[in-house]
Formats: C-alpha cells, sequence, structure tokens
C-alpha cells in the first residue's frame, strides 16, 4: 500500500513541476528559482542555507538558483557582516511581482488537483499528508 501512496506522490509532483515550468519558463525561472522566491517572501533575510535545508536541496543548486534570480533583479544578495560567506536574501520590487505569477500558478494546479473533492476531504487529506512530511523529516535509519 505504501508504494502506491509513493508512487503517486511522485507523478503528481512530476506533473506539478512540469506544469510550473510551462508558467514560469517565460520569466527565465528554472529549478527551484520559484521556491526560493516563495521561502525569501514569507521570511526576509533568510539564507540559502536554511533555504537548503527547509527544502531538502542541494547547496549548489540553490546558490546557482540564486545567483540568477539576483541577475534578473528578482532578489538582492546581502554578505551576512559576522559571516561573510553567508548571504540574506530579500526580494526586490520585481521579484514580488513574480509572487503572484507563482501564486496563481500554484493555485490552478490545485484547483486540478482539488476537483471533485469534498472541502472535509481536502482538509482530511492536507492533514494525513502533513502528518507524512514529519514523518519523512526524521531519521531514516
Amino acid at each position: 500500500m505504501e508504494q502506491s501512496v509513493l508512487s503517486s506522490l511522485l507523478r503528481i509532483n512530476r506533473r506539478h513541476r512540469r506544469a510550473l515550468r510551462g508558467v514560469l519558463a517565460p520569466y527565465q525561472y528554472v529549478g527551484v528559482m520559484h521556491l526560493i522566491v516563495l521561502y525569501v517572501n514569507r521570511r526576509p533575510g533568510a539564507s540559502q542555507e536554511e533555504i537548503t535545508a527547509f527544502y531538502a536541496l542541494d547547496k549548489a543548486s540553490v546558490a546557482r538558483d540564486a545567483r540568477r534570480l539576483e541577475d534578473l533583479g528578482h532578489i538582492e544578495r546581502r554578505t551576512v557582516p559576522e559571516d561573510r560567506r553567508q548571504y540574506q536574501l530579500f526580494l526586490t520590487h520585481r521579484g514580488q511581482e513574480m509572487i503572484q505569477v507563482i501564486d496563481s500558478a500554484m493555485e490552478q494546479f490545485q484547483k486540478r488537483l482539488s476537483a471533485g473533492l469534498e472541502p472535509e476531504e481536502w482538509r482530511q487529506l492536507t492533514a494525513l499528508l502533513q502528518r507524512l512530511e514529519e514523518n519523512a523529516c526524521g531519521p531514516f535509519l
């Protein structure tokens, strides 16, 4: 039974990424750039390390995509005075505008995903998935 749940989650995730990729491609967004923008929107001044840990991503991918976002003018990276190897990230005005694009794309996908489900079913599913996420964040072995 667990295998079919994991397979379903993986297929949903692939379709979600494909849908986002299609919407965000005209804005030159690739990889995890949208995740960085979303995280920095919620936590201005966040470090690349925080983003890496929160999403369980590769440090190099986050650093590369943060640099791309800076080149596009969507984020500003500032060095931390106490540790010049670490950056704090802040959204620019252009980055703030992208929040609406990303949120709209995610909302459209969520509507498609939840079609035919009652609100209570969606709440139950959300609660169960949150529990699965908490379990997944614990030690593996």
